[in-house]
């Protein structure tokens, strides 16, 4: 029995990894899809929404899986850029090992906030957001730690705490768009699933 219970478990956990895995590369691959342009000039990536609702759902290992696909598309898409900051993501300690931090950071705020008693869907819109923001942080240490010149002859001498003030606005709506969407995506989950389990308990 317990062996069943962990091979279902580890199917669902590579369920997740899979599925969100594929949704990432798609929105990496098409930016019509990962990216939502405001008609201000604003453009709100979706390219990290995949790996935090992974984190909520499947937990730390899923979540550092998806944030390491995330990473290795933005990898490839630095591969293909011709200048700017992106061509400095050709760096897998850039474009890589944030992203995986971003999947570990999601599910441990996350499962801390449980702990504390946090709803499920109140818990992952509060996880979402600070894991967002925390994202924009690990980015901008990133680049400033490995490609610490390039950024700063591109940003004509401007130090780390100016490039995250330019980073901000983006990362806020980013962080806001993030926790709706996942506060929504496991509400509608959470809800599905107690139907279910009443269903069960009627029949």
């Amino acid at each position: 029995m317990k062996t069943t219970q962990i091979n279902g478990s580890l199917n669902k956990k590579l369920a997740i990894i899979g599925a969100l895995g594929a949704l990432t590369v798609l929105f990496g691959l098409l930016p019509i899809i990962g990216y939502i342009r405001l008609p201000w000039g604003l453009a709100i990536t979706l390219l990290h929404i995949p790996t935090i609702l992974g984190a909520i759902l499947a937990g730390p290992t899923a979540g550092a899986a998806i944030g390491v696909i995330f990473g290795l598309t933005s990898l490839y898409q630095a591969s293909q850029s011709t200048g700017g900051l992106d061509i400095l993501f050709v760096n897998p300690l850039i474009s890589v090992l944030p992203r995986l931090l971003l999947g570990l950071t999601a599910a441990f705020i996350f499962i801390g906030l449980l702990k504390v008693k946090f709803t499920k869907p109140v818990a992952s819109t509060v996880a979402a957001v600070l894991a967002t923001l925390c994202h924009t942080l690990f980015v901008a240490l990133a680049l400033y730690i490995f490609a610490g010149s390039q950024v700063s002859a591109l940003m004509s001498g401007a130090g780390i705490g100016a490039f995250i003030l330019m980073l901000l606005p983006n990362a806020v709506a980013e962080s806001i768009t993030a926790g709706i969407i996942c506060g929504a995506v496991i509400g509608v989950i959470n809800a599905t699933a107690g139907r279910k389990s009443k269903l069960s308990q009627e029949s």
